[in-house]
């Protein structure tokens, strides 16, 4: 089932709305956890990896070889709740400048990132 995470959020908060929102298939993002609780992709538990590896691929669809074009340090947390964060990104080839990531299969420690929008370049 794919899911749209702010169809008739009435609680969302205003900082936490994107202006672009991405489809979520939960089934794959359970398998996903899964994974990573067997020890496989821990980059999945880091909300700046996620989003350096979603932005990357904004910019390369077809996949990233050798360096992500949007470096690590270049991407800040400027709001983490533990279940919802957003990351500022502050890089010039970056097509997206924010990214809205929540932990939907588990929220503590051990749950996996999502990417669930983000807001593009103006």
């Amino acid at each position: 089932m794919v899911i749209n995470m702010y169809k008739n959020c009435k609680q969302c908060s205003k900082q936490y709305q994107p202006q672009i929102i991405v489809p979520v298939y939960l089934p794959m993002k359970e398998k996903e956890q899964k994974s990573v609780d067997a020890g496989h992709s821990p980059w999945k538990l880091d909300p700046i990896f996620v989003t350096q590896v979603f932005a990357s691929l904004l910019i390369s669809p077809e996949g990233i070889v050798g360096d992500y074009p949007i470096p690590y340090d270049t991407i800040t947390i400027i709001s983490n709740d533990g279940k919802e964060a957003v990351a500022q990104i502050n890089s010039e080839k970056a097509t997206a400048q924010k990214v809205y990531l929540k932990r939907l299969i588990r929220q503590d420690d051990t749950g996996i990132w999502t990417v669930v929008g983000y807001d593009p370049v103006e």
